[in-house]
């Protein structure tokens, strides 16, 4: 009778060591855009597009990480890894506005012993409802006023 419990909580315990750990976090950024004709984006990644009633631009991060500690995900929160950007931010009232993200190029995420880590950072960037989105998800350009 102790043998098929003690191979139950063995295969319990091997079956524990290989579950993942998931780190995760949602970050936000505003972007003014009111004098802006156009906006273009670079963003790495995966993102979505959505038009909102805002008078600004929403980015929403959700950055998911496999196999690392919750130390790692907040030092690369904290060095910028998943922010966005603008050039455009020391011309008062531009006209064209170009968002990027920061590094563009993301280099693979490593732990001490060598091993990589699973990461998927899926950025939302709501647009106000006043830009009409290009069809390649790359420009914003302003509704004519009538």
């Amino acid at each position: 009778m102790k043998r098929p419990l003690f191979l139950t909580a063995l295969i319990l315990l091997g079956f524990n060591s290989l579950v993942q750990a998931q780190m995760e976090r949602t970050t936000y950024q505003v972007f003014e855009v009111d004098s802006a004709q156009t906006v273009t984006f670079e963003v790495a990644g995966e993102y979505k597009l959505l038009a909102w009633a805002g008078n600004s631009i929403l980015v929403e991060t959700n950055v998911q990480i496999w196999d690392a500690s919750r130390e790692i995900l907040t030092e690369l929160i904290k060095n910028g890894r998943y922010d966005l950007t603008t050039d455009s931010a020391t011309v008062p009232n531009p006209k064209q506005v170009r968002i990027f993200t920061k590094y563009l190029h993301r280099k693979a995420i490593k732990r001490l012993d060598g091993q990589k880590c699973l990461e998927i950072a899926v950025t939302k960037i709501f647009v106000p409802d006043i830009f009409l989105i290009s069809e390649d998800k790359l420009r914003l350009t302003r509704k004519e006023d009538k």
